[in-house]
């Protein structure tokens, strides 16, 4: 009988990084009260985050596949570099482009150097590995302009993305002979041979799980900084019932999608192949992040109608959050609800410029709501 394995002290601690690079990244989205975030920090928001996620996921694949034989020095070399990562985000765009480009590039050698050095490779997410977006980072010091640097940062990461997903999909026995045999071309006769690692999907999930648990600590910590803030807390006073409304549905919103995810997200085994996992990993931590940055701009002003790039982030961040669990669970029962509550959101961000902030959280509660009674009757395939 075999003994599940959990999350070791080591990972939980390699992990606290992720929460200050998730409130790093979560300021890029605050913007002025008036205008929300502009452009810019939206596209940089989405590209650091990318960045950060792909190194976290580097090292806790890993950790994942050699277990007990990690090597702790490459774990904590890995943390500090997420941590300067994280450090560089407010002045990513200015003076310290060049400093997150660096503390990419180091810390991802660092961790593909740490996975050929254990002699396995996760064939179904070869990035781990052999990250094939690395030349446009390098290229990206010689461009000034802050367009210019995101533009090819974005597409050094599709790159690792998009080779990482096309691979997985080839013929495995194939790839793990064309990496053998470049291995010795290099002649890096130390390096052992490459097998194909086998992954612990009961101590993947888990991981993923705890990711997402972490950014909703970062949603709950938007929202009640938002209202430590908030002067006069009486409802009928200042922002009267609709403060005390929008209290009530953004923790009713993130109570229902905690509860989704549990369920039918990123919680338990991992019963996808990473190719797929993963990527939807991400669109959920994302989407949970920028509907964090909007509950803490409407909690500071319930009444006042929420900038339209703030409304659209919210409402948008909910219904990419409900695609993917709808994407996860893998059958179309109740499918009418289901896709009404997908569109309930985007229709609240259309009407947003003449709805109270604290009614469009009303409307994120009540569409993820209605999902969670649509996929409520059968539990069934979980990430």
């Amino acid at each position: 009988m075999s003994v599940t394995r959990h999350a070791s002290w080591l990972e939980l601690f390699f992990d606290l990084v992720v929460v200050v690079a998730v409130n790093q990244l979560a300021h890029l989205l605050h913007g002025g009260a008036a205008h929300g975030p502009g452009a810019l920090d939206i596209v940089a928001f989405f590209t650091l985050y990318l960045a950060i996620w792909l190194v976290w996921v580097t090292f806790t694949l890993y950790s994942n596949v050699v277990a007990e034989k990690v090597r702790v020095s490459a774990m904590f070399v890995g943390m500090a570099g997420i941590a300067v990562m994280a450090a560089a985000v407010p002045h990513s765009m200015d003076g310290r482009a060049a400093v997150f480009a660096s503390a990419y590039l180091a810390t991802t050698a660092i961790g593909s150097s740490a996975f050929q050095r254990s002699g396995t490779v996760v064939l179904s997410w070869t990035a781990a590995s052999q990250n094939a977006g690395l030349v446009p980072w390098i290229v990206s010091f010689w461009v000034g302009n802050p367009w210019g640097k995101l533009g090819l940062w974005l597409f050094g990461l599709a790159l690792t993305l998009t080779v990482s997903v096309f691979a997985s999909r080839g013929d495995h026995d194939e790839l793990l002979a064309r990496l053998n045999e470049r291995a010795r071309r290099r002649a890096e006769s130390r390096l052992p041979v490459i097998e194909a690692a086998q992954l612990d999907t009961r101590h993947l999930g888990e991981r993923l799980g705890l990711f997402v648990i972490i950014v909703f600590g970062e949603a709950m910590l938007q929202g009640v900084r938002a209202v430590a803030g908030v002067e006069d807390w009486r409802p009928g006073a200042g922002a009267g019932w609709l403060l005390l409304l929008a209290v009530v549905s953004a923790f009713l919103l993130l109570i229902t999608l905690w509860w989704l995810n549990i369920r039918h997200g990123f919680a338990e085994e991992t019963r996808f192949p990473a190719a797929l996992v993963l990527p939807a990993h991400f669109v959920v931590i994302a989407s949970i992040t920028t509907v964090a940055a909007g509950l803490g701009a409407v909690a500071a002003g319930p009444v006042a109608h929420l900038a339209p790039s703030s409304a659209w982030l919210m409402c948008g961040g909910t219904s990419a959050f409900l695609l993917v669990i709808d994407l996860l669970v893998a059958h179309a029962r109740r499918w009418p609800l289901r896709v009404a509550a997908l569109l309930v959101p985007l229709v609240a961000a259309i009407a947003a410029p003449w709805l109270p902030a604290a009614v469009l959280v009303t409307a994120m509660a009540v569409a993820a709501g209605a999902q969670l009674l649509a996929l409520s009757t059968k539990r069934i395939t979980r990430a």
